[in-house]
């Protein structure tokens, strides 16, 4: 469930997967002494009680308590503000393996704010997306953080209130005509969020893109500044509300996965470098239950897609509630078993479908190939 992440390289170096670098000027002296920055340094990115204003957050806003140690988490604890950036205090020794790194950036989004003034959110992945910036360079570590201006994020923050549908929190609608018309807006996807807290990817041709599983929540982002260029609109009729959270992406190919509610199943859809456009690849018709199962990820190989179907599966009725349900937008199908498929890239046939078996999963490890039998 946590985000995506990855490491940019340093404009002055040059990207290589087999190269390593070193970072300049590393020296034990200078992180012992950066200690003593180090409470100044995390205090000035959390904070403690929301700010009625537009892009600041006061300290911290505690919203999920650890009942069995007393404790407070720091998972739902909002940042003070929306733009923060400051020197990094290294405790202890930077790891061996990154002494001989370039110099880079390494870039990561998760959700930020947990609260509306005093209204709190229930799930992670309700809070509103922040993009984090950390950067190694000369032996030196700075750190950034900046809220992602999403419309959902910036309607809340203008109506002081949630405006659209997050991952288990929808709008309270004031009267059953306004509950029609907030359907109505479903079914075309406009209530739907934008709000990309769930990962970050870098394309083949050097774009940033951030996400969630909504495909209308593709940020586009500026990895320098974190600046929010604007939604990344994918040039193509495929249409589809929802997407994979996690693509996989490589130098040559984004690959993800549109989940089919009305006739169940995937279509696997490939985009190239410098392209908006998706193509299909192939599509996967579910053998079991109802509706497509929830894939958060997923494997590939240079010849194979994997698309596992889980018993963990989308409901339209919940879809359509406007109060939270236990399993949010999905339903416990066990019966229906999980499956494994197995899509030829070359030619987006199924060569293999897994009989049923019930071991679930939500994601998918690195893959390789072998032959097979």
């Amino acid at each position: 469930m946590a985000s995506t992440l990855f490491f940019l390289p340093s404009p002055k170096t040059t990207a290589s997967s087999s190269s390593r670098l070193s970072i300049p000027g590393l020296r034990p002296p200078r992180l012992h002494s950066l200690r003593r920055r180090a409470a100044v340094s995390v205090e000035a990115s959390i904070a403690t009680k929301p700010r009625p204003t537009v892009i600041t957050f006061d300290p911290v806003v505690e919203t999920k308590p650890d009942v069995g140690s007393g404790r407070k988490l720091a998972a739902w604890t909002s940042i003070r503000q929306e733009r923060w950036e400051g020197e990094l205090v290294v405790e202890g020794e930077i790891p061996l393996w990154l002494y001989d790194l370039q110099n880079g950036t390494y870039l990561r989004n998760g959700p930020g704010i947990w609260n509306i003034d005093d209204y709190n959110f229930r799930h992670l992945f309700d809070g509103y997306a922040t993009l984090v910036r950390v950067c190694f360079e000369h032996g030196g570590v700075t750190a950034s953080h900046r809220q992602i201006e999403s419309e959902a994020y910036k309607a809340a923050m203008k109506n002081r209130r949630l405006c659209y549908r997050e991952f288990s929190e929808a709008p309270k609608p004031a009267s059953i005509l306004a509950y029609v018309g907030e359907l109505a807006s479903l079914f075309s996807g406009a209530s739907l969020t934008d709000n990309s807290n769930t990962g970050v990817v870098r394309l083949g041709d050097g774009r940033v893109v951030c996400l969630t599983e909504t495909i209308k929540g593709s940020v586009q982002v500026d990895p320098d500044t974190l600046d929010t260029v604007g939604r990344f609109v994918y040039e193509d009729n495929l249409g589809g509300l929802i997407h994979s959270a996690h693509p996989i992406v490589t130098e040559s190919e984004f690959l993800t996965l549109l989940p089919d509610l009305v006739r169940p199943g995937y279509l696997v859809v490939r985009m190239e470098p410098g392209s908006n456009e998706r193509k299909v690849v192939g599509r996967v018709n579910c053998r079991g239950g109802p509706a497509p199962g929830w894939v958060h990820s997923f494997a590939v190989t240079d010849r194979y897609v994997v698309v596992p179907e889980m018993p963990l599966r989308y409901c339209v009725h919940n879809l359509l509630r406007a109060e939270p349900t236990p399993l949010y937008k999905f339903e416990w199908h066990p019966e229906s078993g999980s499956y494994m498929h197995v899509m030829s890239k070359a030619t987006g046939k199924i060569v293999i479908s897994s009989s049923p078996y019930h071991n679930p999963s939500l994601k998918c490890c690195p893959s390789i190939s072998r032959p097979l039998s």
